[in-house]
């Protein structure tokens, strides 16, 4: 597999974009099936999707016997999947920036 690192993120933003709204649908649709409503599920699916993506980012640490351990998330496209694709600077996502507009887009979508 080749590592790519995309100059600007345009592919990159719109690919955390896509995952986070992944998660903030699956996190609603969950929370709403065991009888979470109104403000409270609103509230939750935030929590939830804001600290799952500072977990991936890194933002909020995770610790290990030898200190800090970052993850770096890539994409890869296809059935191949020969290439991944890393942040230009082959940095830290910045997934729970996203939290805010997509829960926003998925409260609206979904009529709550």
């Amino acid at each position: 597999m080749q590592i790519v690192y995309e100059e600007g993120d345009a592919d990159y933003e719109a690919y955390q974009a896509l995952v986070m709204a992944e998660i903030v649908r699956n996190v609603r649709q969950r929370l709403a099936a065991a009888g979470v409503k109104g403000r409270r599920l609103r509230e939750l699916v935030t929590d939830i999707a804001f600290d799952v993506g500072a977990i991936v980012d890194g933002t909020q640490m995770i610790t290990t016997d030898d200190g800090h351990l970052a993850p770096i998330l890539g994409f890869a496209e296809g059935r191949v999947r020969g290439e991944l694709l890393l942040s230009h600077g082959g940095g830290a996502s910045s997934l729970h920036e996203f939290v805010p507009g997509v829960v926003d887009n998925e409260f609206e979508v979904a009529g709550c």
